[in-house]
């Protein structure tokens, strides 16, 4: 079984409501800007990360076909995907690292809002 890692960091980029389309491939992502635990754990497993105005970023994926990612508050109780706000928020996310020659990128597991982002609330897809 791959090793489960948790990455921690804010939140730049939420497709957990609406799938990203790639190519006629669907799937769950979350990509955060790494704090400094993340940056370390992330560089010491060899993880494909990309730098963004000074910020250095990773992306997580996740197969429709396996469901929405589990998401869970600050208390540990799980939540409907919509409690991670579209950008901000502190999470920790459980990943899961490829298998060789994939072992440079992450499927996601789990996630938890460590904080909320100020001024933002839950994500309503309806005011879309």
């Amino acid at each position: 079984m791959s090793e489960m890692l948790p990455l921690t960091g804010e939140v730049v980029f939420n497709k957990l409501m609406q799938p990203d389309v790639f190519m006629g491939n669907s799937k769950y992502t979350l990509t955060i800007a790494l704090d400094k635990d993340g940056k370390k754990l992330a560089e010491k497993n060899g993880l494909a990360t990309k730098e963004y105005d000074g910020k250095l970023q990773i992306t997580a994926k996740r197969k429709v076909d396996f469901g929405q990612p589990k998401v869970f508050n600050s208390d540990k109780e799980e939540v409907d995907a919509s409690h991670v706000s579209l950008f901000g928020d502190k999470v920790t996310m459980l990943v899961k690292k490829g298998k060789e020659p994939y072992d440079a990128y992450t499927y996601l597991e789990r996630v938890r809002v460590d904080a909320k982002a100020e001024g933002v609330e839950d994500y309503d897809q309806s005011d879309f």
